[in-house]
């Protein structure tokens, strides 16, 4: 099968591919002509590294590629998602990638619930003068422990959310109508194991019982959380959305924050991602970065080890 990759692939992934009896063809080839190129040179598998993104017109152009792999970690369900139902399989390095978007889950939602937002935002410009005002202004947050952590979906690394959570000695509930239960075993540090079992509820009952909301879909879906949905969450603290765009209506989010109903959000990803809202990036309630939940220094050279193994699901 031959394998056609942008940029150079690190030795040891080279070496590997082809002994497994691919065939790598290293050609940078324009965006513009990337379909032509591969429907050309009857290309089976297309590896997508750094820049390269799956796009609508790629997909529909490629009815014969068989396999895209992502050896990135800026992953776009959206895109997945149109490639999988034209029969295009897609891989990426979803293990690896996994804890990484966990902590980045709980990074936003430390930093929201102890406002710590709005506090780094301020101390470097008030600090000096004004230190025991800004020590009264954020004197208001709350504590994770004892809270309830509502997960919309459940992937690895909402299985991931789940577990340091309960850690946390948080209560979890999950609505995933593709995965109806959790049961696991988790291993400590210490070689002991902790027994984590979870029943997949209605949307409805984890929007009423949550204080904090987080979604970790396997699929592309547009606004998962809205107004509806956060009509219905009476108890409702925070929103986490390091999954993709437009998981969140950010208008009704916005709304909600600004009628002082929750008191913060975390936001990776965003619904005109490249390019955030003014609003949204101007609030100070919401914590921001930008779309780096799944990079870190431990993932640039796992990913690379989970790529390899992927490659024997393409044949």
């Amino acid at each position: 099968m031959k394998i056609l990759v942008h940029e150079a692939l690190p030795e040891f992934v080279e070496k590997t591919l082809e002994d497994q009896g691919f065939e790598i063809i290293q050609v940078k080839v324009a965006q513009e002509q990337l379909a032509n190129y591969i429907n050309t040179h009857k290309i089976d598998v297309l590896l997508l590294h750094k820049a390269r993104k799956i796009t609508r017109l790629l997909v529909d152009s490629c009815s014969d590629l068989k396999c895209i792999v992502i050896a990135s970690s800026h992953i776009d369900l959206e895109y997945i998602d149109y490639a999988i139902k034209n029969n295009i399989k897609v891989l990426w390095a979803e293990k690896t990638l996994a804890n990484a978007t966990a902590e980045m889950v709980f990074a936003h939602l430390f930093t929201g619930s102890r406002l710590l937002q709005e506090a780094n935002r301020n101390m470097p410009l008030e600090g000096e003068v004004n230190f025991k005002s800004l020590q009264s202004a954020y004197s208001s947050g709350v504590e994770l422990a004892g809270k309830t952590l509502g997960i919309m979906g459940m992937n690895l690394a909402g299985q991931l959310v789940a577990q340091k959570a309960i850690g946390l000695g948080m209560q979890v509930v999950y609505c995933d109508g593709m995965q109806p239960h959790i049961s696991k075993d988790v291993s400590l540090f210490n070689g002991a194991s902790m027994h984590i079992h979870l029943e997949s509820q209605s949307m409805e009952n984890v929007l009423e019982q949550s204080h904090f909301l987080t979604v970790h879909t396997k699929n592309f879906e547009r606004y998962i959380l809205a107004k509806e949905e956060f009509e219905s969450a009476i108890q409702l603290i925070g929103v986490i959305n390091c999954a993709y765009p437009e998981a969140i209506n950010e208008v009704d989010l916005v709304d909600l924050i600004n009628e002082e109903k929750i008191l913060f959000a975390g936001l990776d990803r965003f619904e005109e991602e490249p390019n955030p809202a003014i609003q949204v990036l101007m609030q100070p309630a919401i914590s921001l970065s930008p779309n780096i939940n799944g990079t870190s220094l431990e993932v640039s050279g796992a990913i690379w080890l989970e790529i390899c193994e992927l490659f024997a699901e393409c044949g």
